[in-house]
């Protein structure tokens, strides 16, 4: 079997140094997998701080997109890290617009961090869960930090006063005890103050009302925005603003996880 990497996306020394801790730690403690630094130019030019940095590392000539794209297949990725920063210039990675555009087509997780790291020694990670389908890839990777990481789980839902919208939330958690109960995970389920109509919109209350040291979260579907959407900042976008840690799952048929 080859290795599979968590992989650090970088642009400059100064991203580098937020981005490789994260990264760093999550290569060590998902089972021992491998890291490996990404730099991507249209020189395809290899800094002398990328050479420094003391992991390994590829250079590449082209596009970010493209190299994204190439993640699971190419560099065998399970994880991509990225700095994001809403001050950084318009055309860099890292900021929140070019990033979310870059990795839209992603096919694996990607965590986005705005800030150091901090080896948080119980670290609480959130889901939200709605009455709508919510794919098991949040619960899976929910595993993964709980079994791993060691972190705490909660699973933070709206609270439904319509009898048939309580019933396609509470088969989605009978569906999240068939994935937990057999690995031994346990998790908290918190109700969310206020009436919510999306599962983006529980996202935002989440961070707001529990202020998780991580965010799982599924981005929306481009097929499902109106042009009232279109026109206004992207919910992945505010998410991004609130600083909060967030592993985002592009919803893709084709996604890669891991499966240890």
């Amino acid at each position: 079997m080859k290795d599979l990497f968590v992989i650090a996306c970088v642009e400059d020394e100064a991203d580098a140094a937020i981005t490789l801790p994260w990264a760093r730690y999550f290569a060590e403690r998902l089972n021992h997998k491998e890291l490996l630094a990404l730099h991507v130019s249209s020189k395809g030019d290899t800094p002398d701080w990328l050479t420094r940095l003391g992991v390994p590392y590829v250079s590449l000539r082209g596009d970010w997109n493209t190299a994204i794209e190439g993640l699971p297949t190419v560099f065998h990725g399970i994880l991509a890290v990225v700095a994001c920063n809403p001050t950084a210039p318009r055309k860099s990675l890292i900021h929140p617009k070019t990033l979310l555009r870059a990795f839209k087509n992603c096919k694996i997780a990607y965590l986005c961090v705005s800030s150091g790291f901090t080896n948080t020694q119980d670290p609480l990670s959130i889901l939200t869960m709605t009455h709508r389908h919510e794919g098991k890839e949040k619960l899976v990777w929910a595993s993964y930090l709980a079994r791993f990481l060691g972190s705490r789980i909660n699973i933070a839902s709206p609270h439904y006063k319509d009898a048939g919208l309580r019933q396609k939330l509470n088969n989605n958690l009978r569906f999240t005890d068939k994935i937990f109960k057999p690995l031994n995970i346990s998790y908290q389920l918190s109700t969310l103050n206020s009436r919510l109509s999306t599962l983006n919109s529980a996202d935002m209350e989440a961070i707001r009302q529990l202020a998780p040291d991580l965010l799982i979260a599924r981005t929306s579907d481009p097929r499902e925005r109106d042009l009232i959407d279109l026109l206004m900042p992207s919910t992945e976008r505010k998410l991004l603003a609130t600083g909060t840690p967030i592993i985002f799952l592009n919803p893709r048929d084709d996604l890669y996880i891991l499966c240890d």
